[in-house]
């Protein structure tokens, strides 16, 4: 029965990780409306699939990991937080999300005993290579049918909202994807990361996000050369890469000129303007509150 239990709650685990990827909830999955939808869907068989496994004796506080390294570190990081909030100028509000902080800390270290299960993070990481390549798949229709002519600022999911968001996500999983192409030595599972690499870096070009195509070319160079004795590895994936996206720069070069004209000029970039203005507020709050800070989630009400 725990085995059993164990099973179907590891499955649960894996739903809640294609649902949180992809960004997609409860609502009409043909034109998902945000308004209409449970943008939290995947909180629910990540629950399920904790107390399955809370019964099961797969989760325990006595049960070690290898992530116990960092439970001390982690538990400074919340300590300092809980005594910021205590001096917050706005205490509410930083109390509830430092309420949200503490709950992502304790999924991550659930994930963490999960995970400790080799077919299980073997799992999770095609679960989410899957998730990925499913939302970059979407993100390319989506700008083909709205026109590469246009600059893109929504998509049609439930929880991400536009396509900075979009390309967050795109970026933090782009490194991951190309480092196990790059290192896994079964041929088929190197394919697959490098394929849905391919269409990641694809969907994060159309979506003419200029801080992220500039994160996205860092990170692709500093995986490469962090593995110059694996050149044979990626040199032709590499080269693929840079005449796919020569082909896509010359067929809709007036929105690459524009999008790259105006990287560095505040005037017509209201992103990066943005930005300035934040590390310009961020610098003025540091020397005003050094030592206890501002408090969770209250920059946006002091700045």
């Amino acid at each position: 029965m725990q085995s059993d239990l164990a099973t179907f709650g590891g499955w649960c685990f894996l739903a809640g990780v294609f649902l949180m990827v992809t960004g997609d909830g409860l609502t009409n999955i043909n034109e998902p409306v945000a308004a209409l939808a449970w943008p939290w869907l995947y909180l629910l068989p990540f629950a399920v699939s904790l107390v399955l496994m809370a019964i099961a004796e797969r989760v325990s506080t006595r049960q070690p990991s290898r992530a116990a390294i960092v439970h001390a570190p982690l538990a400074a990081l919340l300590a300092v937080f809980a005594l910021s909030t205590l001096f917050s100028q706005d205490r509410m509000l930083s109390v509830r999300a430092l309420g949200y902080v503490m709950v992502i800390a304790a999924f991550w270290w659930y994930a963490a005993q999960l995970l400790e299960d080799r077919w299980l993070a073997e799992a999770t990481w095609l679960v989410a290579t899957l998730a990925v390549l499913e939302l970059a798949i979407r993100v390319i229709m989506w700008r083909l049918a709205e026109g590469l002519d246009q600059v893109s600022l929504h998509i049609g999911s439930v929880t991400w909202l536009g396509k900075l968001q979009v390309s967050w996500v795109f970026n933090l999983f782009a490194p991951l994807l190309l480092a196990r192409f790059i290192g896994d030595r079964r041929r088929s599972v190197a394919i697959v990361n490098g394929i849905a690499w391919a269409v990641v870096a694809a969907a994060n070009y159309l979506l003419f996000a200029r801080m992220a195509s500039l994160v996205f070319a860092i990170t692709t160079v500093a995986i490469c050369l962090l593995n110059l004795a694996y050149w044979r590895r990626w040199i032709a994936v590499m080269g693929v890469a840079v005449a796919g996206g020569a082909v896509m720069i010359a067929t809709n070069l007036r929105m690459v000129t524009f999008v790259a004209s105006t990287f560095f000029d505040r005037s017509q970039n209201s992103g990066i303007d943005l930005r300035l203005r934040i590390w310009d507020d961020a610098w003025r709050m540091f020397p005003a509150h050094p030592i206890l800070g501002i408090a969770v989630r209250t920059f946006d009400e002091i700045a």
